[in-house]
């Protein structure tokens, strides 16, 4: 009479050893922070840095050709090796942490709009301190855009005959190219900092990289690239002057491109990346949805057309779609993410987002 009794126990017992919960934790894959941190320095930030230093010294190069020869071929050179150079820009601008914070270089080569009453200010007088606060609206990238495209190339050329213009035009140069040198070089010492500064407390390498990654998404990316040109972050009045590249008016290229770095540093090329890192932390759903929302933008910048200012006055409502998918994305990188992975996000702001 016992032995229905028996049998039950056994059979529960069975069915208890089939658990899918069971089968999902054998299954789990274990967090490799060392995997996700060696490979975003060693394939992804370190050759960025590269990408852009060699980018940098070529436009150098191309410039000092362009002084003593001005013709229309070297201008049409120097202007193609500025716009490489600022796209690969867009690959390192969201790793503003270590040598790059301790350089400054996103204040010393990206702050715009530029200010063309200063760039013209320090080309009359001949003589400019780059490193001075007064001059940081008036060099880096913006400034060189300004120099090289605020005019027809053939009235660029005549201004270029002035000796004072082609001297600020090297400076400038000269000036990113040191900021860039000095970075690039510091990642040789400093990816091996990153590395080994496991955790993701304050101060470790995952919790740095997530707080930069995200400011850099709100406030340079999703802010200064599309929300304040076009209004939506700037009182509702539309900032066309505020977009980033005006002269040379390949806007929409550069955010596209520093979208498409972010995504890259996201799924981490062919080896463990922040994905890994997310479905290693039973993540996998938000894994997913972020990656989607990452082509979701891309397919609303995509719809956009440069010059920027002109399809901020033509078609205001596809910018504006484009913003919102970006604001959207805000949500996964400064609550959902830190929250998965434990980190603190410590930088402030105070638009309520």
């Amino acid at each position: 009479m016992k032995r229905p009794f028996y049998f039950f126990i056994a059979f529960a017992l069975f069915l208890s050893s089939c658990n899918p919960d069971d089968e999902d934790k054998e299954d789990h894959i274990s967090v490799n922070q060392e995997a996700f941190l060696a490979n975003t320095a060693d394939i992804i930030i370190v050759p960025a840095y590269a990408e852009l230093n060699a980018s940098v010294h070529e436009l150098q190069t191309s410039i000092e050709a362009f002084a003593p020869n001005l013709t229309s071929a070297n201008l049409n050179d120097v202007q193609s090796k500025l716009k490489t150079a600022y796209l690969n820009w867009q690959k390192v601008s969201h790793f503003e942490f270590g040598p790059a914070e301790t350089v400054g270089l996103r204040s010393s080569v990206n702050v715009f709009p530029v200010d063309e009453t200063q760039v013209e200010s320090n080309v009359s007088s001949g003589t400019a301190n780059l490193d001075a606060l007064s001059n940081k609206v008036a060099k880096g990238f913006p400034a060189l855009d300004y120099l090289l495209h605020e005019s027809e190339n053939s009235t660029l050329l005549v201004k270029f005959s002035n000796q004072n213009r082609i001297k600020y035009l090297q400076d400038v140069v000269a000036d990113l190219k040191t900021k860039v040198v000095a970075v690039n070089t510091d990642w040789g010492d400093y990816k091996n900092t990153f590395k080994t500064s496991t955790g993701t407390d304050v101060g470790s390498s995952t919790g740095i990289l997530i707080n930069t990654l995200t400011l850099h998404f709100e406030k340079f990316f999703r802010d200064n690239k599309i929300g304040i040109p076009s209004g939506v972050r700037s009182s509702g009045i539309s900032r066309p002057e505020f977009c980033e590249a005006q002269h040379g008016e390949y806007s929409v290229e550069l955010v596209l491109a520093n979208l498409q770095a972010m995504k890259r540093l996201f799924i981490g090329t062919e080896v463990y990346g922040l994905d890994d890192y997310l479905q290693a932390s039973d993540a996998s759903t938000l894994s997913s949805t972020i990656l989607s929302q990452f082509d979701v933008i891309e397919m609303r910048l995509n719809a956009l057309s440069d010059p920027l200012p002109a399809q901020i006055s033509s078609d205001p409502a596809a910018v504006q779609s484009a913003y919102n998918e970006m604001q959207r994305m805000i949500v996964y990188l400064k609550v959902d993410i830190p929250s998965k992975l434990g980190v603190l996000i410590t930088y402030q702001d105070n638009d309520g987002d």
